[in-house]
């Protein structure tokens, strides 16, 4: 059974988007999506019920008013999907869209719609179509135990070597931590990057490290140009905590290990031509802030340079989350003219931030990039020292999942 169904992300609609609702007693007539057809009858002045024919399981996801989205699986009779939502109130405007299961797998989001119970309804709205909707091309849900699934993930080891200055850098940004591929792991239906805080140092290149977490990436396994790119995350509140959800492009000179045992001497080096390679911050944050932060880094020449001060450029935004220790969905819609970000699409569907990639400098955004995923303790951007006792200190990843244009 899909885990946690009210929290799983969904796959785009291949065609149009629903009529809206007759009313009271009417059926709401619908345009094919794939193979299935699906829709709501309007069973009286409360009650209505939702349907999806032709699907081996369907989900449904429903909004009345302003209250919480309810994410539901409908009862299946052969390929036949209905669920009955009573108590409904006259007047009342519900939002939804369900998510159908496709017999070769995966399944498909259709298009979010509404109606309001006793009313008319209004033009139905443009059938977007099948081209150039978005189509899930990637995921892991993160479902087992143990080790990060190998076909997805590499690690970045260590405290992030300086190959320049031959020193450790906290990965250019003064960070605490010494990453290891095992503080990174999967339980109760999540990635668990976990921070630990060791009263006893342990010695690896002739220095003494107490912290220690995980950086995983799909550098080197999964890359791709353009796309939505989302994660649904919940994060530490605690100060020097630092979780990152973020991408750099390919070009990236950075090493990295597939060895989930790695020898304690094993490290990896940092990036020599940031920030040429391009850097996406999907979502960052710091300490206890109900802020989160979303950030673009590239270099001010065309081309993959060494790194050079002075030739780096960004342009951050920030949200008011809230309460980041509850799961957020953490999203951006990268397109060739744009990037636009999101911090809970389902219910929020305005971007949080928009920059343009259009600038012949940034050219850094067209080319492909892979994922990384970390928790880094202390440096530059959080700026506090660790407190021992608040560890260990976890960053749990629900899913990660990438769509791309049809």
């Amino acid at each position: 059974m899909m885990k946690r169904l009210r929290d799983r992300g969904f796959k785009p609609a291949l065609l149009a988007m629903l009529l809206v609702a007759l009313a009271v007693g009417g059926l709401m007539p619908v345009r094919d999506a794939a193979a299935a057809s699906f829709g709501v009858n309007v069973l009286s002045s409360s009650s209505a019920q939702f349907f999806v024919n032709d699907a081996p399981w369907a989900d449904l996801h429903y909004q009345i008013n302003s209250d919480v989205q309810q994410n539901v699986r409908m009862a299946v009779s052969g390929t036949s999907n209905t669920f009955t939502v009573n108590a409904i109130p006259t007047g009342a405007l519900v939002h939804y869209f369900f998510t159908i299961g496709n017999a070769s797998g995966g399944a498909t989001d259709t298009p979010s719609t509404q109606f309001t119970m006793g009313a008319a309804p209004p033009p139905p709205p443009a059938d977007a179509g099948a081209s150039g909707a978005w189509a899930v091309v990637w995921e892991d849900t993160f479902d087992g135990s143990g080790q990060p699934n190998a076909a997805n993930w590499n690690y970045h080891v260590g405290n992030g070597l300086n190959p320049g200055a031959n020193a450790f850098d906290g990965w250019g940004n003064g960070e605490w931590e010494w990453y290891r591929p095992e503080n990174a792991f999967l339980q109760g239906g999540n990635l668990v990057i976990r921070a630990d805080f060791n009263s006893t140092a342990t010695n690896i290149a002739g220095r003494d490290w107490f912290q220690r977490s995980a950086r995983i990436t799909t550098q080197g396994k999964r890359s791709w140009t353009f796309g939505r790119i989302e994660a649904r995350i919940q994060l530490p509140t605690a100060v020097s905590t630092w979780p990152a959800f973020w991408m750099m492009g390919t070009s990236s000179d950075n090493t990295f290990t597939s060895n989930y045992t790695a020898p304690i001497s094993y490290f990896d080096k940092m990036a020599s031509n940031w920030s040429s390679c391009g850097e996406v911050d999907i979502m960052e944050h710091r300490n206890a802030e109900t802020l989160t932060f979303q950030n673009l880094f590239w270099d001010s020449r065309t081309g993959v340079f060494p790194w050079a001060n002075g030739a780096n450029l960004d342009n951050p935004g920030t949200f008011a989350t809230g309460n980041v220790a509850q799961f957020h969905l953490y999203t951006i819609e990268w397109e060739a003219t744009e990037i636009r970000w999101y911090v809970d699409r389902d219910t929020n569907p305005t971007p949080v931030h928009v920059i343009s990639i259009t600038a012949a400098n940034q050219e850094e955004f067209h080319k492909p990039f892979y994922l990384i995923m970390n928790l880094a303790i202390a440096g530059q951007f959080p700026g506090t020292t660790p407190n021992p006792a608040d560890f260990p200190l976890f960053m749990l990843v629900d899913y990660v999942r990438v769509w791309q244009r049809q």
